[in-house]
């Protein structure tokens, strides 16, 4: 009986994501295709979602026969509506795709993690509740900063003080320093310094309209990526870079000023290989993994192997061995995905990124104050630059850099940064008004 179903959801667990991922790629064009069809192809995409996630759940319930997952489901669902009442409260121009997108990277979430860890998935449940707590408390104090863009300041000491209390306090994970422990609990600081770097590049960018602004944010950027190429943190110090360079270009639009960033990072490069063994064994796991497959190449040789023997319909949920694979909740969970689900459900996810990154940017140029425009263009390229990382680690189409995939990866640091991201974006025609509910043009 569970064979049977477990084959059948094969099939289901297919139809649900494409449709959701057929209407994701429409759903780019939501200006064109008018607010009602938009509105009837949103309603669509949540009904997809909830299958999904409820699809995911019966076939885990019925192989483990562990209750909690069918309570985590019904909570997890409890907690979808309350994310989209509260985006609804605090703003009425949000958008319902990006809503969507966001709820279907965590209901992949769940689900990959309920099949590989219970203990973990549980936490990461109890972690999404807690970052989208915080992040509506974010919104309500972003409301009411004036002049935020004046704060730039403020921003730029407290990333930098974060950053460099890793340095000197950190607990060294995979080569790097990442996080500060406090007993059982982890906290990655970076995860958060993103934020305050996108408020203070954007506030330098917008406040001084002249040389200054370009001066001040490229010194302070500089400051952001030395202290973590110190750390040996190099694929947060990578995003902080691209960020940095994408949203001066577009700020500036100067393609000398561009291609000139781009030769100071490429020499960074080079700099960070030659100084850094740790990187260097990644890169020699990345050109050859066979070579080094009982040591360095063991984690991508099996990521590969994973994404092999699922084919292009999977082999079905919990028929793998995902757990074979290190590190699979964090840094590995797309292989996982695609070894149980499939390369076509794994190709569909990469377009729902490849969407929602398209949605974002869209969301910023649409907004009418040029701080929260740059902020949120920001907040695209971080999220896609992280992906793109992940992803590309994952299958060796570049070398892996230990960054998290957004929304699905296990580790509560990353996902409170990333919800507190999307509700700035989701709700930026809201955090342009003041107390009185004037609008606010920087």
């Amino acid at each position: 009986m569970v064979s049977v179903l477990i084959t059948f959801s094969r099939i289901t667990i297919l139809i649900f994501v494409m449709v959701f991922t057929l209407l994701d790629v429409i759903q780019i064009f939501e200006a064109k295709i008018g607010e009602d069809l938009s509105g009837i192809f949103s309603t669509i995409q949540s009904i997809m979602v909830v299958f999904f996630l409820i699809n995911g759940s019966i076939i885990l319930y019925y192989v483990k026969e562990d209750p909690r997952i069918i309570l985590l489901t019904i909570f997890q669902l409890v907690l979808f509506v309350a994310i989209s009442i509260s985006m609804t409260k605090l703003n009425y121009g949000k958008s319902g795709a990006l809503l969507n997108n966001m709820l279907m990277l965590l209901s992949f979430s769940f689900i990959a993690l309920e099949r590989l860890d219970m203990s973990r998935a549980t936490r990461q449940f109890v972690f999404a509740i807690a970052s989208a707590g915080i992040a509506i408390l974010a919104m309500l104090i972003l409301k009411n900063i004036k002049h935020i863009n004046r704060k730039l300041f403020i921003f730029a000491l407290v990333g930098i003080a974060l950053l460099l209390i890793v340095h000197f306090t950190g607990k060294v994970e995979y080569g790097a320093k990442l996080s500060l422990s406090f007993g059982s609990i982890s906290i990655q600081p970076s995860e958060f310094v993103k934020l305050t770097y996108l408020f203070f590049i954007s506030g330098c960018i917008v406040t001084y309209k002249d040389m200054r602004g370009f001066l001040f944010s490229t010194i302070g950027a500089a400051l952001h990526v030395l202290v973590l190429v110190f750390s040996k943190d190099l694929g947060t110090a990578m995003i902080f870079l691209v960020a940095y360079v994408f949203i001066i270009f577009i700020a500036y639009k100067n393609y000398i000023v561009l291609s000139l960033e781009f030769i100071v990072a490429f020499a960074g490069g080079i700099f960070a290989y030659n100084r850094f063994p740790h990187i260097q064994s990644r890169f020699i796991a990345w050109s050859d993994p066979l070579s080094v497959i009982d040591d360095k190449g063991y984690q991508i040789t099996q990521s590969l192997f994973a994404i092999g023997s699922g084919g292009w319909f999977g082999s079905g949920l919990t028929n793998g061995q995902p757990n074979k694979i290190p590190v699979v909740t964090k840094d590995f969970i797309f292989a996982a995905i695609s070894e149980e689900l499939g390369a076509v459900v794994a190709i569909c996810l990469i377009v729902i990124v490849m969407c929602t990154s398209i949605m974002l940017f869209n969301r910023a140029f649409a907004c009418s104050s040029s701080f929260y425009m740059l902020v949120i263009n920001g907040i695209a390229i971080i999220f896609s630059i992280q992906a793109i990382l992940n992803i590309g680690g994952v299958i060796k189409f570049i070398p892996s850099t230990g960054v998290t995939l957004p929304f699905i990866s296990y580790g509560g640091s990353s996902l409170l940064s990333m919800f507190i991201c999307f509700y700035i974006a989701q709700c930026s025609d809201e955090l342009i008004y003041i107390n009185k509910g004037r609008r606010r043009y920087d």
